[in-house]
C-alpha cells in the first residue's frame, strides 16, 4: 500500500501550500559555523527534493539549510511516518 505524501499537508506560517527553505552561507568553505541572516530563501511545493541540484549559485562550499513548514490540523487523529535520507549532518525536531 502507498503512503500519502504530505505535499498537500504542509503550508507556510502565511498559509501558502509547501515550506520555506532557507539557505545559509557559511563563514567560509571550511568552516561548520552559519552566518545568521540566510543567503536565499525559497517556497518549496514539494515534500520530496533533491537539494545538490537546488542550491543557489555562490553559496560556500559548506552551508546550512533549514525547513520551516506546518502541518494542516485536522479533526481526528492521524498517524504520520516521517523520513529522511541525507550525505551528510541532519536532524529533525
Amino acid at each position: 500500500m502507498t503512503k500519502p505524501s504530505l505535499d498537500f499537508e504542509m503550508v507556510t506560517e502565511t498559509g501558502e501550500r509547501g515550506w520555506i527553505c532557507s539557505w545559509y552561507k557559511h563563514i567560509d568553505d571550511y568552516s561548520m559555523v552559519p552566518l545568521d541572516q540566510p543567503f536565499e530563501q525559497r517556497l518549496i511545493d514539494e515534500t520530496r527534493i533533491f537539494i545538490s541540484t537546488s542550491t543557489p549559485k555562490d553559496i560556500t562550499r559548506r552551508w546550512t539549510m533549514k525547513l520551516n513548514g506546518q502541518l494542516k490540523p485536522k479533526p481526528y487523529d492521524r498517524e504520520f511516518e516521517f523520513g529522511m535520507a541525507v550525505a551528510g549532518r541532519a536532524k529533525v525536531r
